[in-house]
């Protein structure tokens, strides 16, 4: 699994590099306060308002800054392995919820917000209001990101930009929160005069302020039932010749100055901005894979420990079973070498968003397989551990 250097020299990512020494802050006072806090989730006949409502609780609490993606990234990536223990549980819906509020809609804003947008971020945060992240559209499928057909127009006489959704393959799609959020971050294709500029980021209002209902200009709809994630609204938004004021476009890298584009910085595409957060989002869902699957085999083993069964000699407990046995210790090993990956690309990774520069080539090659590698190995023993525990496997909330 170590990853060559472009110029032959010795790899820098290895899975036979140890472990850091993230893993200890599990058990700092933040941390233990941390988890006491999302402790009391809860999932089963939960509504997307009820765990919208909770996650609101927990942004206005503060005890997770959204500015700490940058200033303290470490605890940034804690968060989200602690909330991951409760998925065997709980399911991933709040995980996701939770990860589109902190890295996609407010890490985006901390990406590309000028001053005066990481202020209203403040803001947004001490009101405990939900973001969204609209970049996915119909039409893209599995090159979400790369294909963007919603425009964003600039209006020299009104002096807005108007978002709009050309044809139905341009419907944002699958945008988790999009139901119960307040404000989101939508991304369009700017276009001034006879300028195509690319992608941009828009910090919008979901929500009419003065009505309490969707904004005039965006339509709503549910994706429809899933099979998991029950308690998490995922939404297609439909932009409708929306008008959005000149200071919605996130202006840290160039603003509209005389009607005109201008870049704030040369050489830096907002794009390559807007994908450090799927940067930050590969490691969080690597961690949380991981996560989820060592609490998966721990409760599972605490279960066959004390199951016993008719064997021969002195060990009659299930976790005795020879092919049992062996998948515990072989799954220990495996997530022990992947943990020690990622965690690798975690450090790094955090050096860049303290930084507030862009990773490397090798680092974000790092980081795309340490995300496929985690979870395609924690699908793979997720799914044996459901072949050797037989009935435990069918029982409501083990996770199995």
């Amino acid at each position: 699994m170590a990853l060559a250097h472009p110029t032959g020299s010795r790899p820098v990512y290895t899975a036979s590099s140890p472990p850091s020494s993230y893993r200890d802050d599990e058990s700092t006072p933040w941390a233990l306060a941390f988890a006491a806090d999302v402790a009391q989730l809860r999932s089963e006949g939960v509504s997307y308002q009820d765990s919208a409502d909770f996650l609101r609780a927990l942004v206005r609490k503060s005890s997770l800054r959204f500015t700490d993606i940058r200033e303290d990234p470490a605890r940034f990536f804690l968060a989200h392995r602690l909330l991951a223990k409760l998925a065997p549980e709980h399911g991933p819906g709040f995980w996701i919820r939770f990860t589109v509020q902190f890295n996609l809609f407010a890490g985006t804003v901390m990406a590309l917000g000028g001053p005066a947008q990481l202020a209203e971020l403040d803001a947004i945060q001490r009101r405990g209001e939900l973001g969204s992240f609209c970049l996915t559209e119909r039409f893209a499928g599995v090159n979400s990101g790369l294909v963007v057909n919603t425009t964003a127009t600039w209006d020299p006489l009104s002096q807005e930009f108007v978002i709009h959704s050309p044809n139905e393959g341009a419907w944002k799609n699958w945008i988790s929160q999009g139901l119960t959020a307040e404000r989101a971050v939508v991304i369009a294709d700017l276009r001034v005069g006879e300028q195509r500029l690319g992608p941009h980021g828009f910090l919008v209002d979901m929500v009419d302020p003065a009505t309490s209902r969707p904004h005039p200009g965006i339509v709503t709809s549910d994706m429809g039932r899933k099979t998991t994630g029950l308690d998490l609204d995922n939404a297609c938004v439909r932009f409708d010749h929306l008008r959005v004021p000149k200071g919605a476009l996130l202006n840290r890298f160039g603003n509209i100055l005389g009607d005109q584009y201008v870049p704030v910085a040369k050489g830096i595409r907002t794009m390559d901005m807007i994908g450090q957060r799927l940067f930050t989002g590969r490691v969080a869902v690597a961690q949380a894979a991981l996560t989820f699957a060592r609490k998966l085999f721990a409760s599972t083993r605490t279960y066959s420990d004390a199951k016993l069964c008719a064997m021969r000699g002195d060990a009659p407990a299930l976790s005795d079973v020879p092919q049992l046995r062996a998948l515990y210790d072989e799954a220990d090993a495996a997530l022990d070498e992947m943990d020690a990956f990622v965690g690798m690309c975690e450090v790094h990774l955090r050096q860049c968003l303290v930084a507030d520069t862009i990773p490397s080539a090798e680092l974000t090659r790092a980081i795309a397989v340490s995300k496929i590698r985690a979870v395609e190995t924690c699908i793979e023993l997720c799914f044996r551990l459901k072949q050797e525990v037989g009935s435990y496997a069918l029982m409501g909330r083990v996770g199995v």
